[in-house]
């Protein structure tokens, strides 16, 4: 990926998690989670996520490049990765309660590498269902998984 389309794409990350850190209560539910690792290298930052996944009863699913199969794996930019995980018998139950919960699973991070450390950003399930009265419950407690997560891979 070429230098000017990283760097647009390093903007539009960190916009959206300014967007989602000025939610206050009261408001509509934020689009973004975030987190950030500060002085971590993406290694440190990923091993601290998977550590965090399984600490939260997650299972580990992958992690690839933003751009992973889309150039030659020499050429995948290693500054954006992004980590899948799921807790499976939360996919069974929210999957009986409405199909559309398709949108959430797996669950994502993106981790971000920056000059200071690595940004953690994840998609609120709250915000994404939030015209799907059936799964308010069920995102209401991943988003609570989610921050959790977060937390503990930042720390």
């Amino acid at each position: 990926m070429s230098q000017p389309i990283h760097s647009f794409l390093l903007i539009l990350v960190l916009a959206w998690s300014g967007a989602a850190q000025s939610a206050r209560a009261g408001e509509p539910e934020p689009m973004l989670l975030t987190a950030g690792a500060q002085g971590r290298s993406m290694e440190q930052a990923v091993a601290a996520l998977g550590q965090a996944i399984v600490n939260h009863n997650f299972t580990f699913v992958r992690q690839q490049a933003i751009d992973s199969r889309l150039v030659p794996y020499d050429r995948e930019v290693r500054s954006v990765r992004l980590v899948y995980f799921c807790n499976f018998a939360k996919m069974d139950r929210v999957l009986r309660l409405d199909p559309r919960a398709t949108q959430l699973m797996p669950c994502r991070v993106t981790l971000v590498e920056t000059p200071t450390g690595v940004d953690l950003i994840a998609v609120n399930p709250v915000w994404i269902t939030q015209n799907i009265p059936a799964l308010h419950g069920e995102c209401q407690e991943l988003k609570q998984d989610y921050l959790a997560i977060l937390e503990e891979a930042s720390l």
